[in-house]
């Protein structure tokens, strides 16, 4: 069979309870999803779920494309000037899990720097204020995903009390799935950044 595409990237935003996973192909970007893990109560659990889907997401795209690259965030070694070695060792499994989930396929995995992909495909990393209750830092590229004709696929109906992050529509309670933007937008980094940037990782 012939291949579909030339080129598929597969971004991810990986955290232990909610993983942003895209497709990308081409040029264009395809889906744009997330895998909500925040209610299994191990953190192998929760590696196992994501190996999981991971090997459905490959079985699916690798037939139709000539090549497949995955792009992760890359960890961030200081956070507010704080070095915490038990997030450097949570995420660097989560990262090792990504990493063999692909391998049967012989997708590479590599990661990108959070500033240069949102500078080089969002057009910004400052933070952004909004009414839609999203984080600041998050809301530019919660916006770019919208203008790609996401906007139905971020949105996220909440039910209960909560209030923080959310916004009413057509008088429901919603709030946007700003991890799932966040992997479009490093899905597409494959296409509109420079490779130069990023670094593999193994």
């Amino acid at each position: 069979m012939a291949a579909k595409y030339t080129k598929v990237v597969i971004g991810i935003d990986q955290s232990y309870d909610n993983t942003g996973i895209s497709i990308a192909a081409d040029g264009k970007l395809l889906k744009v999803k997330s895998l909500n893990m925040h209610k299994l109560k191990t953190k192998t659990a929760k590696r196992h779920t994501l190996f999981e889907e991971l090997t459905k997401v490959c079985s699916s795209v690798c037939p139709k494309a000539k090549e497949v690259v995955c792009i992760i965030e890359r960890i961030r070694l200081h956070s507010q000037g704080f070095l915490s070695m038990d997030y450097v060792k949570s995420i660097g499994a989560l990262n090792a899990t990504i990493v063999d989930a692909l391998e049967p396929f012989s997708v590479p995995v590599v990661s990108v720097d959070t500033r240069c992909w949102k500078s080089q495909v969002v057009g910004t990393s400052k933070p952004c204020d909004n009414k839609y209750g999203v984080p600041p830092e998050k809301w530019p590229t919660v916006k770019w995903c919208i203008e790609q004709g996401f906007r139905k696929q971020l949105l996220i109906p909440i039910e209960g009390r909560k209030e923080k992050g959310t916004f009413m529509h057509n008088g429901k309670k919603y709030m946007y799935n700003n991890d799932a933007s966040d992997s479009a937008g490093i899905a597409m980094f494959g296409f509109a950044g420079d490779e130069n940037k990023l670094k593999e990782e193994k």
